[in-house]
């Protein structure tokens, strides 16, 4: 008797587990933003990257939001679950993406990365070449 009450107990301890977690993963895709690209790359180091930025975001609950590329504001929603953006920005350094409510709590945060393909010459001094 005792065998059969344990293995029931076990067996609805482990099932209990598998629908909690379950729940928690739904929650995690409900949750999300989405931002693209990753990353802008420029010829050389110091240029301004031109960049057509695509994001989208999902929370659980409708709760109103403001979307920032650093501490600049780009778009607000008000009572929304979802939301989309689609916009042409500069940039000269790592660019941070922040979903915020509107009491400044951070909801998401990304960040695209400003990268060049040859770095920046400083030097001023003349390049003499015989031919």
């Amino acid at each position: 008797m005792t065998l059969i009450f344990r293995t029931s107990l076990l067996l609805s301890l482990f099932l209990f587990s598998k629908v909690a977690s379950s729940e928690q993963s739904d929650n995690k895709t409900q949750n999300r933003l989405t931002v693209s690209p990753k990353q802008c790359t420029t010829l050389k180091q110091g240029e301004i990257c031109y960049l057509d930025l695509e994001v989208t975001w999902r929370t659980s609950t409708e709760k109103s939001t403001c979307l920032f590329a650093n501490a600049n504001k780009l778009q607000c929603w008000h009572n929304k679950k979802q939301g989309e953006l689609k916009q042409q920005i500069t940039m000269q350094n790592d660019l941070v993406i922040t979903l915020q409510t509107e009491y400044k709590q951070v909801l998401h945060t990304q960040t695209i990365r400003y990268a060049w393909v040859h770095k920046k010459n400083n030097s001023k001094a003349m390049r003499w070449r015989m031919f």
